[in-house]
């Protein structure tokens, strides 16, 4: 969980890249639990 915050916390380009990276950390969190 602390990388994935890092990187949403972390707005590079645009919000897009941050929110694509919440969603892959979601799917991942719900496949591992």
């Amino acid at each position: 969980v602390a990388e994935v915050t890092k990187m949403d916390l972390t707005i590079e380009n645009g919000k897009v890249k941050s929110y694509r990276a919440r969603i892959n950390v979601s799917f991942k969190y719900l496949k591992e639990g």
